[in-house]
């Protein structure tokens, strides 16, 4: 069994995180994990978040074990309360992490393997500056308290502001508790600057939804699921075209520019998980992706 623990948020916004495998753990600790996993009733993914709540800490536990996978992404309001015993023994053994952190990142001190990604992330663009921001009050927005931005590949540059707010809604929610949140993983980043894109509507969906593959790529997210989420947005996320109005005003041709949404309609969790399951065993180019049917395969 293997664990991955993310806890974020709280009133100074901290990144804590630890990954256990409990093959490695000495017996009695092993057996204490394996009861307190028995116990907190975490056997099949959620994600659960309040509608209000102040500076709530947000957590994702990600179980591994016996070929399956169980992602839970939570607040403290919304944790439920048998699984709060495994939740302490995990935040005791967490240490700070940088945000974007996930899974597969290496522990501390072994930096040959960040260096492998590091080096893998450059052909992707870079980011500028960190993300910091403040919560609101409801516990799932937060503004930007310093300017972030992402340089693309072909040195186009995606400003997200200071002041900017964001939530992640750019992301269909139904990939949230298959993947998780949008503000955790390793596509942090690429989602706090698809956010903001998405709500600006200054270039075309088609290329911001590519531009948010880029930026996964860029932040370390693996292949797979970077085309896996790439196709999510591409095919469920925001959309929107433009439209010129022409009136005559006072005897002169007036063009206004009418902004028309047209987002489709969302998919459902069973949807969502089928894409994730369908891409884990696919291997195609992220260049085909647009053209793809949905669903995948079909």
């Amino acid at each position: 069994m293997r664990i991955t623990f993310t806890q974020s948020g709280g009133f100074v916004g901290a990144v804590r995180g630890c990954r256990i495998d409990a093959a490695a753990l000495p017996a009695d600790e092993r057996q204490r994990l394996e009861e307190l996993v028995a116990d907190s009733g975490l056997d099949a993914s959620l994600e659960r978040f309040s509608e209000t709540g102040r500076d709530r800490r947000q957590y994702e536990i990600r179980i591994d074990r016996d070929g399956a996978a169980v992602r839970v992404c939570c607040d403290d309001a919304c944790l439920p309360e048998p699984a709060r015993p495994l939740v302490r023994f995990l935040a005791e053994r967490a240490t700070p992490r940088r945000p974007g952190w996930d899974a597969d990142e290496a522990e501390p001190g072994t930096q040959p393997g960040m260096a492998a990604v590091s080096a893998d992330a450059a052909a992707w663009g870079r980011f500028e500056g960190q993300v910091v921001a403040r919560w609101h009050d409801d516990g799932r927005e937060m503004t930007l308290v310093e300017p972030f931005a992402y340089l693309d590949p072909r040195a186009v540059r995606w400003e997200a502001p200071a002041g900017a707010v964001v939530n992640g809604a750019s992301i269909p929610r139904a990939f949230w508790s298959v993947i998780g949140g949008p503000f955790s993983g390793r596509f942090r980043n690429a989602s706090v600057v698809h956010d903001v894109a998405c709500m600006e509507r200054s270039r075309s969906w088609e290329d911001v939804h590519r531009m948010f593959y880029e930026a996964c790529r860029c932040g370390g997210v693996a292949a797979v699921t970077a085309k896996t989420m790439y196709y999510a947005v591409f095919h469920y996320g925001p959309r929107w075209r433009v439209e010129e109005r022409r009136t005559i005003v006072a005897g002169a041709a007036v063009v206004e520019r009418v902004m028309r949404d047209d987002t489709p309609p969302p998919p459902s969790a069973a949807e969502a998980e089928a894409i994730v399951q369908w891409f884990a065993a696919h291997d195609v180019a992220a260049e085909t992706i647009p053209t793809l049917p949905v669903p995948p395969g079909g």
